[in-house]
């Protein structure tokens, strides 16, 4: 197996995978190319749930780990917003996707090629369970949803798991419809854009993953006293590693075999992620995904 290098800097080549145009033009073939074979690039989507540079800093080393042990060029491209990578995958400019629950329960709907989650990725045993969390300025007086009245919230975007979705289905099962309860609902784009804007009086809550928050406080975003958490959701599926199902198969078992077996490489490459190992995945474990969309009235579409 060849070993091959990752192109560049995935952080400096951020500028380039931004931008949505710049993906669809691309010039490399994907692992399914227009010619029905297989090529030697895989193109791998991720969410925007930070700010997209520090996505890319996080997951270099997964992504150059991906590439050595498949023998593929591993190209990332994060997404300008969630759907964005749905939309991508669907155009069939993404051969993978490292999804949230809610965004793969929405791409199973939407890409027309049919989507595969084949791994289900493993938080490390030091990690919170991931929650929606409902955060606000420690010094704000608001203590629980009761105190959410008339404030305004600032999700993260529609198609957030943490951000959005189950934090409207938490307050759905506690009794309450979240545009009924607060006075202004607001998309910031991102977990850490939603803290941001608790700290600097945007809004009065902010609601994020429950995962994020320490990382948030250990970078200098925020600090551990000015924020605390008020109430929070479920405890939410494991995000689902995805590749289209119009892939050859050899390429699916490659994809597979670099993240079941579960090699210490792997484990050393997801080193600050927050997530240590991979599980297969399972669709019906998604079900409750579909039961939050369900119940909040939510439509998983683009």
């Amino acid at each position: 197996m060849r070993n091959p290098v990752v192109k560049g800097s995935l952080v400096a080549a951020a500028i380039g995978v931004l931008v949505s145009a710049a993906l669809a033009g691309c010039g490399s073939p994907s692992a399914s190319n227009a010619g029905g074979g297989r090529s030697d690039t895989i193109r791998l989507g991720l969410a925007p749930d930070e700010d997209s540079a520090a996505v890319l800093r996080k997951f270099e080393p997964f992504i150059s780990h991906l590439s050595e042990e498949t023998g593929l060029e591993v190209e990332p491209y994060v997404g300008a917003d969630y759907t964005a990578v749905i939309e991508a995958m669907n155009s069939g400019h993404l051969d993978a996707a490292w999804f949230g629950p809610s965004e793969y329960v929405l791409a199973t709907q939407t890409v027309s090629s049919g989507v595969e989650a084949f791994a289900a990725a493993i938080q490390a045993e030091d990690t919170v369970d991931y929650r929606t969390s409902f955060v606000v300025r420690s010094d704000s007086g608001i203590d629980g949803i009761a105190d959410f009245a008339g404030k305004t919230v600032a999700f993260t975007d529609p198609a957030s798991t943490s951000g959005h979705i189950f934090g409207r289905y938490a307050l759905v099962e506690a009794g309450y419809e979240a545009d009924e309860l607060f006075g202004q609902v607001i998309y910031s784009g991102s977990h850490d854009a939603s803290l941001l804007s608790v700290i600097n009086g945007q809004a009065d809550v902010a609601a994020v993953s429950s995962r994020k928050i320490a990382g948030f406080v250990e970078s200098g975003l925020v600090a551990q006293d000015e924020i605390k958490t008020v109430f929070e959701s479920m405890e939410i599926p494991a995000d689902p590693i995805t590749y289209r199902a119009d892939l050859p198969e050899d390429v699916k078992k490659s994809l597979r075999s670099a993240l079941l077996e579960n090699s210490p490489e792997l484990t050393a490459s997801l080193e600050g992620t927050g997530f240590a190992r991979f599980d297969r995945a399972d669709d019906e474990v998604y079900d409750l995904v579909r039961e939050a969309y369900a119940a909040t009235g939510l439509e998983p579409e683009l």
